[in-house]
């Protein structure tokens, strides 16, 4: 996969919610950046960062280990002069936030489900940029736990809503016979305070364990790349439909 910096100069077409220099950010690795769309007019970007990986939230590298159960993934949404709720404000957000639901052929822990809105049980709040989430607001500091980042410290980042997501799943957790895989869909949303909220524009990613054999069990975690889409599928909208957990459908606008 073809990697680029999300340098001072990309960034600085797309405007932040803190009032501050571009220049303070440090760059990020990107490995794919997908338009976000509002009745298809462009109103940012989503980034996604380089991958890398990890065994049980620890020993985290760009270059996965024979002992890789997850990965890692930095995502930031980034408006432009048109979404910018300073500016132009084409879609009339007063807020974004970061939605994503989760799908999985592993074993479930009790009270999860195949494919869920992908926040912790007993939220209210279907968002990833959550308390008790890692996330980020503007020019922020990365999440504090480095453990299981590529980095040590918290380097600087800058954009209008981003996620930090580690998931992994342990062998423990397959299914005799067959590939553990774990697919997110990753949606900017428009939230209004005044009327419903407008899903926009996604990116799809995740990654699998290979079933080996018996005696072996799983592969390391492999990624399965980033694909854009400029409309949640019709996936994520029945799981946001159909969800138990969080009552959120109603306020969605789906024209």
């Amino acid at each position: 996969m073809k990697r680029i910096l999300l340098s001072a100069g990309l960034l600085s077409a797309c405007s932040l919610y803190l009032p501050t220099t571009i220049t303070e950010a440090e760059e990020l690795n990107v490995g794919k950046i997908c338009p976000v769309l509002y009745r298809q007019q462009s109103v940012g970007i989503l980034a996604f960062s380089q991958e890398w990986y990890h065994s049980f939230r620890q020993d985290a590298r760009y270059i996965a280990s024979d002992n890789a159960t997850g990965v890692g993934l930095e995502i930031h949404f980034l408006t432009n002069a048109s979404g910018d709720i300073r500016g132009q404000n084409s879609a009339s957000c007063d807020r974004y936030r970061i939605l994503q639901v989760r799908k999985t052929s592993a074993r479930l822990f009790d009270g999860e489900e195949a494919v869920q809105i992908d926040v912790p049980d007993g939220f209210t709040s279907p968002f990833y940029d959550n308390p008790g989430l890692e996330h980020g607001y503007g020019t922020h500091l990365a999440p504090e736990d480095d453990h299981d980042k590529p980095w040590t410290g918290r380097p600087v980042r800058a954009s209008t809503v981003a996620i930090y997501d580690t998931p992994f799943v342990s062998a423990r957790f397959g299914v005799e016979g067959q590939d553990i895989e774990v697919d997110f869909e990753t949606c900017v949303v428009c939230q209004r305070s005044q009327g419903y909220d407008s899903v926009l524009s996604c990116g799809r990613w995740g990654y699998r364990r290979e079933y080996i054999d018996g005696m072996t069990g799983w592969s390391e975690a492999e990624f399965t790349g980033v694909q854009c889409e400029s409309l949640p599928s019709e996936l994520f909208q029945q799981t946001l439909r159909n969800s138990s957990r969080i009552e959120y459908s109603y306020w969605i606008n789906w024209r």
